[in-house]
């Protein structure tokens, strides 16, 4: 005879552990087939776990590239603020960074994991590690089974919170991804996202290591301009990375056009920052061009790629360059075209884009629209945020939805 319980939550994550604990009063089993738990998570911010960012519920559900309508009641269910009350209450005080960042105030990761343990511990869950679920099946009277070593489980109620494909040496493989097109959900194609990108600029491999801290990254597809980002951009050897490539890599395709803006990424105002180039060359007078444009750019590695792309010698005199070609050069500040070879792949993806088509689930609960008692939350979901704490968020929020409305759904 197989075990029987309330619910079954398959995937000890953020997203899993927050449902736990949010069930007390209920037979809860957490599968997990890693032999510890939330192991991505010791990984978020470089080990220190950025769990969420500051702001507004409408400047949060502007961060999730068209998906925050989604997570309207996720979010409402558990706001940016309500996660560090809930880690405050577990003795887990966080800090906020200058750029809106929020942390462990230690710094460490596993006191946020250590406290999501000890919330589903005291609302009675048991943790079973070690647990490879290999088949999750819906049976015809009602509830589901699944096999695990050691022998079949049954549940009245399932969330299945196993993440994507990021990070596959955490565990991270796809298995809810699969459940639920068996279970005949529409999964949109995963990709990698929040990954570096590569570009076929040559030229670029010089600066590897230049770190940008303000520009702005526009991908363009079919001579249009798709989507726009900005914030701190590291050049690598391959491409680029930092947060504003890495919320770009969500979107980016080989063969798409990048162009960088130097000069004026907040504002957006191109005149004014054309204007300062070309005044910049009217009060040079016998000053080199090369002078002119390394006050315009934060390194000398970066002024001679823009005098190389204008075609301009850096010893020429500043006086002497004609209309024409420093209109050219402010172009290239405003514009630097790059192409795009291709994302880095789900081994250095941060999060999974893609995933269970959102109009196949309920938002208001996070359960199936089309297999009653099958709950969904984190990353398995076709939802991902940009850098900064926001795909954290998510998973935090989601299960936290997922968890009412299991009690719900279990409710006499």
């Amino acid at each position: 005879m197989s075990e029987l319980w309330d619910a079954i939550i398959v995937g000890a994550g953020p997203a899993g552990l927050m449902a736990a604990a949010r069930l007390p009063g209920l037979r809860v089993l957490v599968l997990e087939k890693n032999r510890a738990a939330a192991r991505k998570l010791l990984l978020s911010g470089g080990g220190h776990c950025n769990l969420t960012h500051l702001g507004s519920a409408r400047e949060l559900r502007a961060r999730y590239g068209g998906h925050g309508d989604f997570l309207r009641p996720a979010l409402g269910s558990l706001s940016n603020h309500g996660l560090q009350a809930f880690l405050a209450g577990r003795g887990v005080a966080c800090r906020a960074e200058p750029d809106g960042r929020v942390l462990p105030a230690s710094g460490r990761a596993a006191d946020v994991r250590a406290a999501l343990l000890g919330a589903l511990g005291q609302a009675g869950a048991e943790l079973r590690p070690a647990a490879a679920v290999r088949t999750l099946r819906a049976l015809p009277a009602g509830g589901f089974e699944l096999e695990v070593p050691g022998g079949p489980v049954r549940t009245r109620a399932v969330l299945v919170a196993t993440g994507g494909l990021a990070y596959p040496r955490t565990g991270s493989t796809g298995d809810g991804l699969a459940w639920a097109r068996a279970l005949g959900h529409r999964v949109v194609a995963p990709r990698p996202a929040l990954a570096p990108i590569a570009l076929e600029d040559a030229d670029l491999r010089a600066l590897s290591g230049l770190t940008l801290p303000r520009a702005g990254l526009s991908l363009w597809r079919a001579d249009r301009r798709a989507e726009r980002t900005e914030g701190e951009t590291l050049l690598t050897h391959q491409g680029l990375s930092g947060p504003a490539a890495l919320d770009l890599s969500r979107w980016a395709r080989p063969g798409d056009r990048l162009t960088l803006d130097l000069l004026s990424p907040g504002a957006g105002n191109r005149e004014l920052a054309r204007a300062r180039v070309l005044d910049g060359f009217g009060r040079a007078g016998a000053r080199s061009v090369r002078t002119v444009v390394r006050a315009l750019t934060p390194s000398e590695r970066l002024a001679e790629l823009f005098l190389a792309r204008a075609g301009l010698s850096g010893e020429r005199k500043a006086a002497g360059v004609g209309r024409a070609e420093r209109h050219r050069l402010a172009d290239l500040l405003c514009d630097l075209p790059l192409a795009v070879r291709g994302v880095g792949g789900f081994e250095v993806a941060m999060v999974t884009a893609g995933g269970v088509a959102l109009e196949e689930v309920d938002p208001a609960t996070l359960e199936s629209r089309l297999i009653p008692g099958l709950f969904l939350a984190g990353e398995v979901l076709d939802v991902d945020g940009d850098c900064g704490g926001y795909n954290l968020q998510a998973a935090f929020s989601t299960g936290h939805l997922a968890a009412a409305g299991l009690r719900a759904r279990l409710a006499p």
